[in-house]
């Protein structure tokens, strides 16, 4: 009977138990799921650099050769990104906003009556991404020139891009192609002999990369920086019979040939990473150092080394020019 009865009570309490764990799991039905939160793809991350470089000469983006090939200079850039737009599954990908400051000091001797102060350039523009491998982006891009004659001292321009992203490939290189629009609104002309205003030059290019921390575990990254550039004949010459464009030939006083291609260039530039003695949390500091080769075409742009203190006449004019810089810097 003790056994019948611990029985009957075991069978009893289960079905007591049964029917609390189903009124429980009801009520728990009855309560209201509570929707997950989808996250918004506006964003506000903040990133910025500073950069130190070292160089023998410069040339422009128009291919104007600014200085002797044996100078010293030291440019100083600093900049700022504002991501305000993610989302990797949209046709647009990615907004930013950004600006920047750069000034270049003179520190080899200059000649009588030159500033060590020579340029200081400051921009602000948008960055787009779409379609995962696009990148458009504009800008303003002003050019100040402390040493300028009053009153001309600055030159206006715009800056346009598109970029295509091509490590999705999985190449060992990628290669990053670009097409870029340089429209100088007004100011003078950024290569001297050309159209003071309303003129433009397109940049074709590519930057080969390879990053060996991602295939050798080594914190280092080479490209090698290639580009031709190309305008309307006016934009190196504006051909308008004064005495300045009026420049070329042994004399000094020819017309300049005409023609579309400014110069071609190349490159090979390496950054390598301090990632292991800095901490990550005092930013990505890096050293680096290159050399870049330009080949001018143009004789409007080998005229024009004429006005600087590059040369003083159209047969002393440097076609072959090699550029050889280095410096540090960081990001976060």
């Amino acid at each position: 009977m003790s056994i019948v009865r611990s029985a009957a009570a075991f069978i009893t309490s289960a079905v007591i138990m049964s029917g609390a764990i189903g009124a429980s799991t009801a009520s728990a039905a009855d309560l209201p799921v509570k929707a997950v939160p989808i996250a918004s793809p506006w964003v506000f991350d903040v990133h910025g650099y500073f950069d130190v470089t070292f160089a023998s000469t410069r040339v422009t983006g128009g291919g104007f050769l600014l200085y002797p090939t044996n100078s010293v200079l030291a440019q100083v850039e600093v900049g700022l990104s504002l991501d305000i737009y993610k989302d990797s599954t949209g046709f647009i990908n990615k907004v930013s906003v950004f600006g920047g400051i750069w000034n270049e000091l003179y520190e080899h001797a200059p000649p009588a009556g030159v500033r060590h102060w020579q340029e200081m350039d400051w921009w602000a523009g948008i960055n787009v991404g779409f379609a995962k491998y696009w990148t458009l982006s504009a800008q303003s891009l002003n050019f100040v020139f402390p040493n300028a004659a009053p009153g001309a001292g600055t030159a206006y321009n715009y800056n346009f891009a598109l970029a295509f992203d091509d490590s999705f490939l999985g190449l060992p290189v990628v290669f990053n192609p670009y097409v870029s629009l340089f429209y100088n609104d007004k100011g003078g002309s950024t290569v001297v002999l050309g159209k003071r205003s309303d003129a433009y030059r397109v940049t074709f290019g590519m930057n080969p990369t390879i990053n060996f921390a991602k295939q050798f575990g080594v914190p280092l990254t080479i490209w090698f920086p290639t580009s031709v550039v190309v305008a309307p004949t006016d934009f190196w010459n504006r051909n308008d019979g004064s005495p300045q464009t009026l420049s070329c030939g042994l004399t000094n006083n020819l017309p300049c040939s005409a023609g579309n291609v400014g110069f071609y260039t190349t490159g090979l530039q390496t950054k390598y990473s301090l990632e292991g003695p800095i901490p990550k949390r005092l930013g990505s500091w890096y050293v680096k150092a290159g050399v870049q080769y330009y080949h001018i075409v143009n004789d409007s742009l080998l005229a024009a080394q004429q006005f600087n203190f590059a040369t003083t006449n159209f047969a002393g004019a440097k076609s072959d020019i090699v550029l050889v810089n280095g410096g540090f810097g960081f990001s976060y």
